[in-house]
């Protein structure tokens, strides 16, 4: 063995041979990540009871879940509730957090893609290592989370069905979720630090402050997915602070929450809006400080559009049902249309780099590895975005019986789904061909590279060019947006 080891003896040159080997197919020829991916690890003993831990809790997530399934589905057909009131008043709060904890879920899987594929998500969205949380840590909270809500809704269920003693009035139990949640998150005030400046910085576009990087471009564009999210989470406190669920009254929560004028005409309006606007302030600025109207100004007109669809569509909803319906529904079916393929389009060819004919309608390289999987996402966003359409449907013209209340958590659950898809792929674009707006230039490296390069400067226009590209975008932003506040309020 020792001759073998030494140079010339064989053994050397058999590992280069195979270093070279995996460099040449799996690293692009890079001899040192391939030696780096190549490195033995040395194993442990010692039992990990975190992975226990996580086990028997995700067990318990899924006895939770059939039992929910079979009490709300099963048993509901047999034994139905005395009033369906509560459908309109306490389950757009459960519907919220059941949509909270879908994300925790969602964001454990993306960040196990993107480990599983080596896309250094650290460096692209210029995160602190020593912070970032583990798949443990983020499944361990989903679990924990599943368990609460879960528990919690069956309680409120059993409640109202007379299974359990009336002791504690129903609306009390949606209640306490919401304050547990609050105060967990006034306990781990440190460790929700993080998240909160990152949706500050979103949320200070408003005043046109905040900081543009690819973190919060990516934040803002899932702020666009949770409209109906951010509905429910406006109606969870408007029900928290108003006390209506202190009298016990389902009709009272409506009256002061989900049919009060002020909640419907305004309140909806603005949360289904300002995400659309946070996008089209921070693509304007950073045309401003690229001064390139492709694809920033072009960006942007795709968050008018989007826009005047929620403005109708929260605005047609609040009005009152009209004796001549047509016309505000081929408004409707156009606008959804023109935003919905705009927005496809987008997808597929700016944030994911595809639809290149010349790789048969992909791209050269491939990081999740069968082309298969790159059609079938292709489809799946297509469906998806006019799924996400579906949710902005003014209930006026719904034929369904209480479609924004039964089939609306799936469709928002679908949307959710849909742009955690998306941020795999975008992420996987990104990491290749470096098409964001990060503060450094340059191909993004790989985990254990941490060479970065300075940015270089930006082209110079004259005040006429900025001024002409801003008029004819404010023009016909401002053009789309006034017909479709004209045709949402509009009652003839």
């Amino acid at each position: 063995f020792s001759r073998a080891v030494q140079p010339g003896g064989g053994l050397l040159e058999l590992v280069k041979e195979a270093e070279m080997l995996y460099a040449r197919k799996f690293c692009g020829d890079d001899i040192v990540q391939a030696q780096a991916e190549l490195l033995s690890k040395q194993a442990t003993t010692s039992f990990d009871w975190r992975l226990f831990q996580l086990g028997y809790r995700f067990g318990a997530c899924l006895i939770l879940t059939f039992w929910l399934l079979w009490d709300s589905i099963v048993d509901t057909l047999y034994r139905p509730p005395q009033n369906s009131n509560w459908l309109h008043s306490m389950f757009p709060i459960y519907r919220a957090y059941f949509c909270l904890v879908l994300m925790l879920w969602l964001a454990g899987c993306m960040s196990f893609v993107w480990n599983k594929y080596r896309i250094n998500y650290i460096y692209i969205f210029e995160l602190d290592p020593r912070k970032v949380p583990t798949l443990d840590e983020i499944f361990g909270k989903a679990t924990n989370a599943t368990i609460l809500v879960m528990t919690n809704f069956l309680l409120y269920y059993k409640v109202l069905r007379g299974d359990f003693p009336h002791w504690l009035p129903a609306p009390y139990l949606p209640m306490i979720l919401v304050l547990t949640s609050i105060g967990w998150a006034l306990a781990n005030l440190n460790s929700c630090k993080g998240i909160g400046m990152v949706c500050w910085q979103v949320v200070s576009l408003l005043w046109l402050g905040g900081e543009v990087n690819f973190l919060t471009a990516f934040v803002a564009d899932v702020f666009t997915s949770m409209a109906k999210l951010w509905v429910d989470l406006a109606y969870t406190f408007c029900v928290l602070f108003t006390g209506s669920w202190l009298h016990d009254s389902d009709e009272l929560t409506q009256s002061r929450c989900a049919k009060n004028k002020f909640f419907v005409s305004v309140i909806k309006v603005l949360v289904t809006t300002l995400p659309l606007y946070f996008r089209f302030v921070q693509n304007v600025k950073l045309y401003r400080r690229t001064v390139r109207p492709f694809p920033f100004l072009a960006n942007a007109m795709k968050y008018v559009v989007s826009m005047a669809v929620s403005l109708f569509s929260t605005l047609h909803a609040a009005s009152e049902v009209r004796k001549d319906p047509a016309p505000y529904t081929a408004f409707y079916i156009l606008f959804t249309c023109i935003a919905t393929i705009y927005s496809y389009v987008w997808d597929i060819t700016m944030d994911w780099g595809l639809a290149r004919k010349s790789h048969g309608g992909l791209r050269e390289r491939l990081m999740f590895g069968n082309r298969w999987i790159y059609y079938t996402v292709i489809l799946v966003d297509l469906i998806g975005r006019f799924m996400w359409v579906i949710t902005l449907m003014p209930r006026n013209d719904n034929p369904i019986p209480l479609f924004p209340d039964l089939v609306t958590p799936f469709l928002a659950a679908i949307e959710l789904c849909r742009r955690a898809m998306w941020g795999c792929f975008r992420l996987e674009n990104e990491h290749l061909h470096n098409t964001g707006f990060r503060r450094f230039e340059g191909p993004v490296p790989d985990h254990f590279d941490s060479a970065m390069q300075t940015k270089p400067e930006p082209e110079r226009k004259t005040l006429w060019q900025v001024a002409k590209e801003m008029s004819l975008m404010v023009g016909l932003g401002g053009a789309l947006i006034g017909i479709s506040i004209y045709f949402g309020i509009s009652k003839d």
